[in-house]
């Protein structure tokens, strides 16, 4: 077994530079937010950093999880000296592009791998890799992504007002309001014929190895999302459980691809 967080799997000089290299090097995206709702360590691409540490998490865990050499290999190529994934990004040749790391040759070192960079399979370090680790995936088939758009949608306020997080997410001049139970639930109703009409307006997320799908949720302006309603597929309905500030939405619909409906693609730059 190895581990599947990125940090405490090798050193990595130089975090923020070598993200801001990934960025110039893979095809044009929106990596930042315009108007950053919350402060984060790494103001230029926070949503590149949660994609790439959500990849390897995902790699090495399909990894571990795999019964035989060969079909581990397929999500991270690992042997004495070096080892790789693939980050689901590709270049301005599209060509793929891997995460590298060399064994660690600092004797005082905890850890066994140097993090060397993100290159293509051209690279020098690449030359003794076979087989190239393949793309991260997602059978949306397997996970029930098809969103059906006839399809009630059930909402647990009770669970949502009382959770301190879940309240935090609501627009604080809101917050307070007597009849915020009804208005959820209208706004979450709103979305639903919203997306009975137009579904493009959902969009998944990968949630604990299950899809989930997230709704823009209108309580102020009609014609402007909120926040973001998680909801889980039932058996014949979908239930709402959880708010998520947009900034929120973003960053999990990233893992799975990018997102493109309009009330996610505004908050990004």
């Amino acid at each position: 077994m190895i581990t599947e967080d990125l940090f405490d799997f090798a050193y990595i000089p130089d975090w923020y530079e070598q993200l801001e290299i990934l960025k110039k090097t893979a095809l044009p995206e929106a990596w930042s937010f315009k108007k950053p709702q919350y402060t984060y360590k790494n103001e230029k691409t926070p949503i590149l950093e949660r994609y790439i540490q959500h990849v390897f998490h995902r790699q090495t865990s399909k990894y571990n999880l795999a019964k035989e050499k060969r079909q581990a290999e397929k999500y991270l190529f690992i042997n004495t000296e070096l080892a790789c994934f693939h980050t689901g990004l590709y270049n301005q040749r599209y060509k793929a592009i891997y995460g590298v790391f060399s064994q660690n040759r600092k004797p005082e070192s905890t850890f066994r791998w140097f993090f060397q960079g993100f290159v293509d399979e051209m690279s020098p370090y690449m030359m003794q890799v076979e087989p190239l680790p393949l793309k991260p995936t997602y059978d949306m088939a397997q996970y029930g992504a098809q969103y059906n758009q006839g399809w009630k949608i059930r909402v647990n306020v009770e669970h949502i007002l009382s959770d301190k997080e879940n309240l935090e997410r609501i627009p604080p001049k809101i917050r307070k309001v007597k009849n915020l139970p009804l208005l959820l639930e209208m706004g979450v109703e709103y979305a639903r014929r919203k997306a009975s009409v137009d579904y493009t307006i959902v969009v998944p997320q990968l949630y604990r190895d299950r899809v989930q799908f997230l709704l823009p949720i209108c309580l102020t302006n009609m014609e402007k999302a909120d926040l973001a309603m998680a909801i889980s597929t039932m058996d014949g309905y979908y239930l709402g459980h959880t708010c998520l500030t947009l900034e929120m939405a973003y960053l999990n619909a990233r893992m799975l691809g990018k997102p493109a409906a309009p009330w996610l693609t505004s908050l990004v730059k």
